[in-house]
């Protein structure tokens, strides 16, 4: 049968809390009319008209056992709600952030911070920087504008260590990092401007945009989630590739 619609109308079907909590359920197992009902404590006729609708929008289908499942669109169609909904339960930090200084291909990919949750200020995103450096067995990556102070952090000998930082980074910014008990050697790659902040590890991985005026803010999200870590690391070593080695520095 042809679908009807348009976004708009999908949007409108997805914003119903038991469409969607539906089409979750379907994703783990397909179900008759009366188990979807039963399991969202429902009666029959109002699941069965969630059904339909879901049904006129190509997300889910009956089979010939009157089994309903979630079709091969409307998994992909599940698979970008993350994005909207991190956006949406973080609005007020997208509103007073830029978002625009990411790569679009990783906007796209935003859903994968979900699992994260967001620091209440920078004495405590500093103070979970340097436990995830010293909790650091196999790397530890790095993007700031400037080098921060640390304290108390002794990084493990042989750690793939690396760091980007801005152009315009000065010699005794980089000595009060190399203040810090780092041992093994850290790599160090520069670009005209860093507006974004991360530092990834294979345990832990914080993030943060610039606000609206350009300065980075270091109230950050955090995360040991796998797809936070990894959305962290493939954005890291996106802007490694593009920063170049400073001979006059080092590193």
């Amino acid at each position: 049968m042809p679908f009807v619609g348009s976004l708009t109308d999908l949007l409108f079907e997805l914003s119903s809390e038991e469409r969607m909590a539906i089409m979750r359920r379907l994703v783990e197992e397909p179900l008759r009319l009366s188990h979807v009902a039963n399991r969202l404590a429902i009666n029959v006729t109002e699941a069965s008209r969630h059904l339909q609708r879901l049904g006129e929008q190509g997300l889910i289908q009956k089979d010939a056992n009157g089994l309903h499942e979630v079709t091969a669109y409307g998994s992909l169609v599940l698979s970008l709600v993350p994005g909207l909904d991190f956006a949406s339960r973080n609005r007020s930090f997208f509103a007073e952030h830029s978002s625009s200084v990411l790569p679009q291909k990783f906007r796209n990919r935003i859903g994968e911070l979900s699992a994260g949750e967001r620091l209440s200020d920078t004495m405590t995103t500093f103070a979970h920087i340097n436990q995830t450096l010293n909790d650091a067995e196999e790397y530890a990556f790095s993007m700031k504008n400037n080098p921060i102070p640390l304290s108390g952090v002794s990084l493990r000998e042989k750690i793939d260590c690396r760091s980007i930082l801005q152009d315009d980074v000065s010699l005794r910014d980089i000595a009060r990092e190399r203040g810090a008990d780092v041992r093994g050697d850290i790599k160090r790659r520069f670009l005209p401007k860093v507006e974004v902040f991360i530092l990834v590890t294979e345990k832990e991985a914080i993030f943060s945009l610039p606000y609206l005026n350009g300065d980075i803010d270091y109230c950050s999200f955090i995360g040991k989630d796998p797809g936070f870590r990894d959305w962290c690391r493939d954005l890291f070593l996106h802007f490694w590739e593009e920063a170049r080695p400073n001979p006059s520095i080092g590193g």
